[in-house]
């Protein structure tokens, strides 16, 4: 697995940014590192990048034992009062390890600053790994110098950085007397590392030995530094990154050039499917209310009487059950008018246990009457135009005119037809 270490700008990276880089393998004591633009840096299983020390600021502090999804919420409000920007606009990276008095480091950066530099690489197509700093706090008990004091940039822009157990410090190396208490400047004991370009210089200002460090050993000791500045919303691994990776293809598609043919075609489709809707939803309000017209002209057609049509199917049922009541005439061959004869002709106390009916025959269970009876109630029904014949318990009543059952005799009972009542 091979690993490439690159170290950061102070300004905002872009597609021309101009990395010094550490590939993997190199001799870090070897001269100056080799610079590339992000898309032509070398390719790397792993790719580590490296924060300036000026960039950042450190901040103890006594963190409860919270889970790690409101750990940030709890951070904000411990950094509340040391911060000078809002906590929301920061990036906040826990220590990998408690301190020896028992706090924990927590390092702050831009977070605009972070979000755009791993946003350059992932549009680059280069996944980033871990985000490491420059120079840490160093902890205390460890067994190494107390502190550390390392001098960096250019003969004109060089920068003193001090690390020590209160954090890291970066001052301008011009400016080191000035800004730094004279009996921290005068301890012996503190070792004293330049890089190559600034080496003299840095023995000149401070007035001690330096020790040569070349900006390739420097990436390779924060490399291996167990920092990762990237946490929380901006981690470079799982569902944060993924998240991320997301939002900017979102963000380049609402507002890249590129894709600016794609938007107004997107657009236009829109419009002119909602045109789309509105007028069918139109044909179909038309074709609705002409079905309802016809609806009302059958209605008063059929029923001049109607001025008025609120509810046309309703007030056209209603016509029609009172023209069907009005309209209909009760004939001799009905179950009402055979039932009607047959109950003023019957001797009193007579109960019948079942009735049977088709078109003009009557069929009367439960009913035996004597030969006396049958001939009076014959002699009754007689004058009606009716006929009785009596089977068993069985009376039947027939109109004239009524049917015989196919394969009946004219001195049989009929067959039991229709429903009982």
């Amino acid at each position: 697995m091979t690993t490439l270490t690159v170290a950061l700008t102070r300004v905002r990276p872009t597609v021309g940014t101009v990395f010094s880089h550490l590939p993997d393998g190199a001799d870090p004591a070897s001269g100056a590192l080799p610079g590339a633009p992000v898309a032509l840096l070398p390719r790397a299983s792993r790719l580590v990048l490296v924060v300036p020390a000026e960039l950042l600021s450190w901040h103890p502090v006594s963190l409860p034992p919270v889970a790690g999804a409101r750990q940030r919420a709890v951070l904000d409000g411990l950094l509340e009062d040391q911060l000078l920007d809002e906590p929301a606009a920061l990036a906040l990276a826990l220590a990998p390890k408690r301190a020896a008095d028992g706090r924990w480091w927590v390092a702050a950066c831009d977070k605009a600053w972070l979000a755009g530099v791993l946003q350059c690489f992932e549009q680059a197509g280069r996944r980033v790994h871990r985000v490491v700093p420059a120079l840490a706090p160093v902890a205390s008990g460890d067994g190494a110098a107390a502190a550390r004091w390392v001098v960096c940039g250019t003969p004109e822009d060089a920068r003193l950085q001090v690390a020590d157990a209160a954090g890291v410090l970066s001052v301008p190396l011009a400016q080191a007397h000035a800004l730094l208490d004279a009996q921290m400047l005068s301890a012996q004991e503190v070792a004293l590392e330049a890089e190559p370009a600034v080496a003299a210089l840095a023995e000149q200002v401070l007035g001690r030995p330096v020790r040569v460090r070349t900006a390739a050993q420097a990436l390779r000791e924060a490399r291996e530094s167990g920092w990762e500045l990237a946490q929380f919303d901006l981690a470079t691994s799982g569902g944060s990154r993924l998240a991320r990776r997301w939002g900017a293809a979102g963000r380049a598609l609402l507002q890249g050039r590129r894709w600016r043919a794609l938007r107004w075609g997107l657009v236009a489709a829109l419009l002119a499917h909602l045109v789309g809707l509105q007028a069918w939803a139109w044909r179909l309000d038309e074709t609705l209310q002409a079905r309802r017209q016809q609806v009302r002209q059958v209605l008063t057609q059929s029923f001049p009487k109607v001025r008025t049509v609120v509810d046309a199917p309703m007030q056209m049922e209603r016509e029609v059950t009172l023209l069907r009541q009005s309209g209909a005439a009760l004939t001799a061959q009905d179950l009402e008018p055979l039932l009607a004869a047959l109950g003023a002709a019957l001797p009193e106390g007579s109960a019948p246990g079942g009735l049977e009916f088709t078109t003009g025959q009557l069929t009367v269970k439960g009913v035996a009457l004597g030969p006396e009876a049958l001939a009076l109630l014959t002699a009754r029904l007689a004058g009606q135009g009716l006929s009785v014949r009596q089977d068993a318990d069985r009376l039947v009543v027939r109109t004239a005119g009524a049917p015989r059952a196919a394969g009946q005799a004219p001195g049989a009972a009929a067959p039991a037809q229709g429903a009982s009542r």
